[in-house]
């Protein structure tokens, strides 16, 4: 596993972008549950930042010099979880359990349940206080490391 960015050509990252698409359709189709829509529109967005420019090392979540992200508008967290297992914090397995009772892959993200997520959240707009509290702690604490907050009214 790699500790990222990975600087990859942009062909590459369109590969990427279209397994993660086609992860996250087949994902949602077997949950029968999902908003496949604010997920796929925000598929390129969040495949560049995981790839191409936050530092984050799925092999150390906890990594004090990681980038946070901030998933503000919870619903496409199935995007969040495909991008996630494509980087390696958890098996791509995890994606066939997506919605179901006893699930780390819930409707929403828990922090408790999943490595690599930052923030439980859900209500839409939450996380973007949330993502301002962490890079004012940042800011205080004099760490160069850099919050990113994906928001969307569904």
């Amino acid at each position: 596993m790699a500790t990222y960015p990975l600087k990859m050509k942009l062909a590459d990252l369109k590969e990427k972008s279209r397994e993660i698409r086609k992860d996250l359709i087949k994902m949602i189709f077997e949950a029968k549950s999902g908003h496949p829509g604010g997920s796929l529109s925000a598929t390129d967005v969040m495949t560049v930042l995981y790839y191409e420019v936050m530092k984050h090392d799925p092999k150390n979540p906890s990594w004090e010099d990681r980038d946070k992200f901030i998933l503000s508008k919870g619903h496409i967290c199935p995007l969040l979880y495909t991008i996630l297992g494509h980087c390696g914090y958890f098996s791509k397995d995890e994606f066939k359990t997506l919605r179901k009772l006893g699930s780390k892959l819930q409707g929403h993200p828990d922090r408790k349940k999943l490595p690599g997520i930052e923030a439980s959240t859900g209500s839409l707009g939450q996380g973007l206080s949330i993502a301002v509290g962490m890079a004012i702690a940042l800011k205080h604490d004099k760490k160069p490391n850099r919050v990113y907050c994906m928001m969307g009214d569904g």
